[in-house]
């Protein structure tokens, strides 16, 4: 019974992930595929550096997910994307109905997310938006800027 339920939460057994702290992610609503990176603190370096450790996870509606994994000391492109996460320009709550505002919905694209920590004490954050927006801007050039660093083997 248990791994019935397994497969129906869509659980992959993934290997741990200690100290996770943020992701994104970028799914498109029409191929149905998801790539999401996981950040979290890794163990700290000779020179007392602050290291970073990235999961990546691309799933699809056939076949296992798809997982690799980058680490700070060996990626440069690690530490700028977590730093260029500091610029993404934020979006301002937006209700239905007030006057000079879009009542639009998109239902294909890209759908695009962040969760991380905020600048408020002990506060997070989540936001998601479609093509076309800071985020999605961000999240492109942040996968972009990482392709060279995945590696098969957790570090």
């Amino acid at each position: 019974m248990l791994p019935f339920l397994l497969v129906l939460s869509g659980s992959d057994l993934q290997p741990e992930l200690p100290r996770r702290w943020a992701q994104f992610s970028r799914s498109g609503a029409l191929s149905h595929v998801r790539e999401t990176v996981e950040i979290a603190t890794g163990d700290r370096g000779d020179k007392a550096e602050f290291r970073y450790k990235l999961r990546f996870t691309k799933r699809s509606l056939r076949g296992k997910p798809e997982i690799k994994w980058a680490d700070s000391a060996t990626c440069p492109a690690v530490r700028s994307v977590i730093i260029g996460m500091r610029n993404i320009k934020m979006p301002s709550p937006a209700p239905y109905g007030l006057p000079d505002q879009s009542m639009s919905i998109t239902l294909d694209g890209i759908g695009y997310s962040l969760t991380a920590p905020s600048s408020d004490n002990m506060g997070n954050l989540t936001i998601s938006s479609n093509t076309g927006s800071p985020l999605a801007a961000w999240v492109d050039a942040s996968f972009k800027q990482l392709e060279t660093c995945w590696t098969t083997a957790a570090s």
